[in-house]
């Protein structure tokens, strides 16, 4: 009979047995709105530096997340030390690593620590700046219900809606760019157009007859494979322009598919070729026609209202929901179907300030912003979660109480 110390080292043996066949674990991290976090939860754009920091334009200035989050407010009086206004709705980073911040009345680049603020109606014929895109060299803005303006080495050109080179429609709401096919997409309530990024002269050219599609697109999103997500709230769709073959539009997934009754935000592709779909009831990971993960508040979310995604160049996938904003690493098994990796939680404490997750600390940054405007407040590093310390407790104390003394 078995007794005292080796029933120890039977447990101890399974639970080594579970660890090896059970698949890592990832943290899901969440950020609540404060000085001390982000500026706002009203999240309208996120763009990437060459340093991997995360630039977030909110309702509520300019929030930057390097490890820890920094914030910049307007500076009244002189736009030439800061931000224009606190109500920021796009920002890019041009092939300069300059960046530009779009406004409701105005434009910015930023060179170094310096504001070039850009206001003038004979360059811009609206100053609403809702939308920005890098594409190669050249920087493309849309502007209120003017169409698309392009940038390049000074010199400013303005599209307009209905105008010779064929912009069908007044105000884009998103655009997108297809590097391999140096192809520019813009999206619109009346459809989506196409032009080539080097061509000369400027030509767009309507995508397909939108009287196909049931309702507007909310948005396009490019697909690193080729081609572009078209998303609208029923459905998502996939086009694509193969040389020397004709263009093919897939449906690629349904609301339906997900669950009957719920409304698409969002969607975005990883280099796995998952789509994450940001829902109404979270976020669902798509692929291979099924749902291979589901994301909701019971899972560490917090709030199943999802409304934006973004995936970083560390393969984070970022979210914003009404309360939090969040991110978790992207992770699979080494297996041929290269299935989902559970998740597990760990939040961030919203009413004092909160110890974080342990986070692999990043590289010392030259940033391309002056940070001279913005607090910087560092991270606490908290206790790591373990929940195999726990598995192994559990599954040593039920193999005492089971095998005899």
């Amino acid at each position: 009979m078995i007794r005292g110390k080796p029933e120890r080292a039977l447990g101890i043996m399974l639970s080594l047995v579970l660890l090896v066949s059970a698949p890592a674990m990832a943290e899901i991290v969440l950020y609540a709105s404060g000085s001390d976090q982000i500026s706002s939860l009203g999240v309208i754009d996120i763009a990437e530096d060459t340093h991997g920091d995360l630039y977030f334009a909110t309702d509520n200035g300019l929030s930057i997340y390097d490890g820890a989050w920094h914030i910049t407010h307007m500076t009244y009086g002189n736009p030439s030390t800061g931000l224009l206004s606190d109500h920021v709705l796009a920002v890019e980073f041009d092939s300069m690593g300059n960046l530009w911040i779009g406004y409701p009345d105005g434009l910015q680049r930023i060179e170094g620590s310096r504001y070039v603020t850009i206001r003038d109606q004979q360059l811009l014929k609206s100053l609403d700046i809702h939308g920005l895109l890098r594409a190669n060299r050249k920087m493309w803005v849309a502007t209120g219900t003017a169409g698309v303006h392009r940038y390049q080495d000074g010199v400013w050109e303005w599209f307009r809606p209905q105008g010779p080179e064929g912009l069908g429609c007044n105000y884009v709401k998103s655009m997108v760019s297809d590097s391999a096919a140096d192809t520019i997409f813009l999206a619109c309530n009346e459809g989506i157009w196409s032009a080539q990024n080097t061509a000369e002269p400027v030509a767009f050219t309507p995508l397909f007859p939108w009287e196909i599609v049931a309702e507007p697109a909310l948005g396009i999103r490019s697909d690193p494979f080729g081609g572009i997500y078209i998303f609208n709230t029923s459905s998502i769709l996939h086009y694509a322009a193969p040389a020397a073959a004709p263009a093919e539009l897939n449906l690629i997934v349904s609301s339906s598919d997900l669950m009957p009754g719920i409304f698409i935000n969002d969607a975005r592709v990883d280099g796995d070729r998952t789509l994450w779909i940001a829902t109404d009831y979270g976020i669902y990971a798509w692929k291979d026609g099924k749902v291979r993960d589901h994301l909701d508040a019971s899972k560490g979310i917090r709030n199943n209202a999802v409304k934006k995604l973004y995936i970083d160049g560390a393969d984070r996938l970022w979210f914003v929901t009404p309360e939090n904003v969040g991110f978790f690493r992207i992770t699979r098994m080494p297996d041929a179907a290269n299935s989902l990796i559970p998740i597990t939680t760990f939040s961030i404490q919203t009413t004092v300030p909160a110890p974080s997750p342990v986070i692999t600390p990043l590289p010392e940054i030259t940033p391309a912003v002056s940070f001279s405007e913005i607090q910087k407040v560092q991270e606490v590093p908290a206790t790591p979660f373990s929940p195999l310390a726990d598995l192994l407790n559990a599954i040593e104390s039920f193999f005492a109480r089971l095998l005899p003394h």
